[in-house]
């Protein structure tokens, strides 16, 4: 008997996060494990849609954007399209880019200040709890703070679906990260590029646009 094929379904941002809005508001503990809870969830969560959204701008405003971790082969393409035609080859190319951008993701994983981050989702959690800071006229809630252990569960819940949150553009220890990665994997090809930090900066930023491509 042949077995089923395994689909991969792709992480989808806005309803991960409608989702843990359904959760947090009706209080589901555990939505794998709790019936009701998971009715709850999977009934509501289209109404938190809205919120989703909302805290994506909120992000972006803010100059983070939600990618994958591990980067698409689109994301790899996009890097530097004629990489692979030189002295690299196609495989050499991918290996390049990957720990390339490897590094500099590390690098902000293991750095930066996250109270900007937890900050924007504690606030969505407190409107979406608060259908008054809705419909006021800066529609924030002053006491969102006490939704910090809940905004870092959703931070979290992101990272364990293999994407994270990180700057639009590479920071500048992020691209020392980067250039640094260069030396230590020197090719020819690599030593005339790969060490220029405007590269290195404009690698990151190609992946980055093509982090929702096809």
């Amino acid at each position: 008997m042949r077995s089923r094929e395994q689909v991969e379904e792709k992480f989808d941002i806005i309803e991960h996060l409608a989702k843990e809005f359904a959760r947090f508001v009706n209080r589901v503990q555990n939505g794998k494990v709790d019936m009701l809870g998971a009715f709850l969830i999977e009934s509501e969560w289209e109404n938190y849609i809205g919120d989703s959204k909302e805290v994506l701008q909120s992000l972006e405003l803010a100059g983070f954007i939600i990618m994958p971790k591990e980067p698409t082969e689109k994301m790899v393409q996009a890097a530097d399209a004629s990489l692979s035609s030189g002295l690299m080859g196609e495989r050499g190319a991918q290996n390049y880019i990957k720990h390339v951008f490897g590094s500099m993701v590390d690098e902000w994983l293991n750095s930066y200040d996250t109270n900007l981050v937890l900050d924007i989702f504690s606030m969505a959690i407190a409107r979406a709890s608060d259908p008054k800071a809705r419909s006021s006229a800066t529609g924030e809630n002053s006491s969102y703070q006490r939704f910090r252990k809940q905004a870092q569960d959703v931070v979290l819940g992101i990272q364990k679906n293999g994407s994270i949150i990180a700057p639009d553009e590479a920071t500048t220890d992020m691209i020392a990260k980067g250039v640094a990665e260069t030396a230590e994997n020197k090719t020819q090809a690599s030593e005339q590029s790969g060490g220029n930090s405007d590269y290195i900066a404009s690698i990151y930023e190609n992946m980055v646009k093509a982090r929702n491509a096809k």
